[in-house]
């Protein structure tokens, strides 16, 4: 077999790299570079939700881009959205929690799953499961009928670095959760 040319081992070398990487999306704590418009969607046609002074921190949702945007939550104001590209700053990598949320509590009466969510904190809370967003106010204590099946979630608010992951939530199932915040 003829050996590969340096020009052809670069080629395989970034087409390896991109597929590696087309497949594993990472979460960031992020910061932006100077001061920067918070955009409701990935251009600079979508409305300007709020102005983020440089060196704001932000949840990089995922590292991949729409429109060289990257979808965002502002830290300290728990407003999602859009920031462009060349304005941030990717800090560090953020895991996943691998252990969950939800911890079951019994059976319920019907096929859906049952979360009693309980936010123990003085913050609003914002929990997002795929693309539905539920909002808490402080100490408020709620329970949602959801259909059972694998979410992703992410449970957020202000000022704190959002918790995510994904839950297989199973039918007939009750589950609990407290939100609360931990120091380091």
């Amino acid at each position: 077999m003829k050996a590969l040319s340096n020009v052809h081992k670069v080629i395989v070398a970034i087409i390896c790299l991109s597929l590696a990487h087309a497949g594993s999306a990472q979460s960031y704590l992020g910061q932006t570079t100077k001061q920067v418009n918070l955009r409701e969607g990935p251009g600079t046609d979508y409305q300007v939700l709020r102005s983020l002074p440089q060196g704001s921190q932000l949840f990089v949702v995922v590292d991949q881009t729409e429109n060289d945007f990257y979808p965002v939550v502002d830290i300290g104001s728990n407003v999602e959205g859009y920031v462009h590209r060349s304005f941030v700053k990717l800090i560090r990598i953020l895991e996943e929690n691998r252990e969950g949320v939800f911890t079951p509590t019994g059976k319920t009466s019907s096929n859906l799953a049952e979360l009693e969510i309980y936010n123990r904190t003085e913050l609003i809370l914002t929990l997002k499961m795929d693309e539905q967003t539920y909002t808490f106010r402080p100490h408020e204590r709620t329970t949602l009928k959801v259909q059972p099946r694998r979410y992703s979630y992410r449970a957020s608010a202000p000022g704190v670095l959002p918790d995510f992951g994904s839950e297989t939530i199973d039918s007939g199932t009750a589950y609990s959760w407290e939100f609360y915040i931990v120091t380091r």
